[in-house]
């Protein structure tokens, strides 16, 4: 990805995914469109951020456009409206790093959230609740492989987030795989560098298809009253 703008496209993608899944749902289930479902609430929530972070990457676009002039980047004026003491390249990485990974966490706790949800309302809590047991039981109820690339795959993405724990240091069990050819690779006890944009919306979009998976399953689908989301419904 070689300029940020790039991965607009690409959020579009992934909120159109969401949208057919909230679709097939309310379909399978009966539950309303705009109920306070933990289901409808999850994936309302992740369109949400996808969007929220689209408009700041637009915005900032269109800030830099009106300090163009006759096709010149007035550098000064833009990072003064920006209230930057930095150079133009820290500015962008300070400013895109904090949205990049705040996105990338947010997007997880929603899943995380989500999975909590629903095993609670099937009486299916493991007893320990920390996101490696909470896969194994969503995965297990829904008779998905516990090991294997849905295992993997939602695994990688919590690597990420658990990642900023460690300040950039991965420190678990290594871990590597392939998605769509890009190369995710945690190694113990060593920095991550598969976090930039591009793996990210890639690891989401993963993630999302085992959303659905996991949503349009049997057991999940078949559930025909509402999730609590315990947040939503105190509003």
């Amino acid at each position: 990805m070689n300029h940020i703008m790039e991965v607009l496209p690409k959020f579009r993608v992934l909120i159109e995914k969401l949208e057919e899944i909230k679709k097939e749902i309310v379909k399978q289930s009966g539950i309303s469109y705009t109920s306070q479902d933990a289901r409808i609430v999850a994936l309302d929530s992740i369109q949400i951020s996808i969007s929220a972070v689209g408009m700041w990457i637009n915005t900032c676009n269109s800030l830099a456009n009106e300090y163009t002039y006759e096709n010149k980047f007035d550098q000064a004026k833009f990072l003064k409206s920006v209230g930057s003491g930095v150079s133009i390249s820290q500015t962008e990485k300070i400013m895109f790093t904090h949205l990049r990974l705040g996105f990338m966490t947010l997007a997880h706790f929603k899943i995380d959230n989500l999975f909590h949800n629903i095993l609670k309302h099937l009486n299916s809590l493991p007893r320990r609740t920390g996101y490696w047991n909470l896969t194994d039981k969503i995965l297990e109820i829904c008779s998905i492989p516990k090991t294997g690339i849905e295992k993997d795959r939602l695994t990688a993405f919590a690597n990420l987030r658990n990642s900023l724990h460690g300040n950039g240091i991965h420190r678990t069990n290594s871990l590597n795989l392939t998605i769509d050819g890009t190369v995710f690779d945690f190694v113990k006890d060593s920095r991550v560098e598969c976090s930039g944009w591009n793996h990210i919306v890639i690891l989401l979009a993963s993630n999302i298809d085992i959303l659905k998976q996991i949503l349009l399953s049997s057991i999940v689908s078949n559930i025909r009253t509402e999730i609590v989301d315990d947040f939503a419904s105190e509003n």
